[in-house]
């Protein structure tokens, strides 16, 4: 069990690193100004790995209890997503959701 627990948490880890490239990926493609793009390329992962660092983050002092955990996974991973259809990449972003999908309930399971 412990073996199966930390693949979970190595999974879950380079999904959530995947989330903040897509992130960053989409912030640089979402302005036009020069100067916006580097803004919301460094801004928008910056963001969403202090709220994740916050309420997701598993020694974190302020971690949101079951079902508000998994909604805010579910919606951070949704946004990256999102974000990643919108720029184009059709086939990643359905890779990426269909993890997170499956990251997600089983860390359901093996709560």
């Amino acid at each position: 069990m412990q073996l199966l627990k930390g693949l979970h948490q190595t999974l879950y880890f380079l999904l959530e690193l995947c989330m903040l490239g897509a992130y960053g990926y989409a912030g640089f493609h979402l302005s036009q100004h020069p100067y916006g793009k580097y803004l919301l390329a460094i801004g928008l992962p910056l963001a969403a790995a202090t709220m994740w660092g916050i309420f997701a983050a598993p020694r974190s002092a302020h971690q949101l209890g079951f079902p508000y955990h998994t909604l805010f996974v579910l919606l951070m991973f949704g946004l990256a997503f999102f974000l990643l259809y919108r720029t184009g990449y059709t086939q990643l972003a359905i890779i990426l959701g269909a993890l997170a999908l499956v990251a997600e309930s089983t860390a359901l399971a093996l709560r």
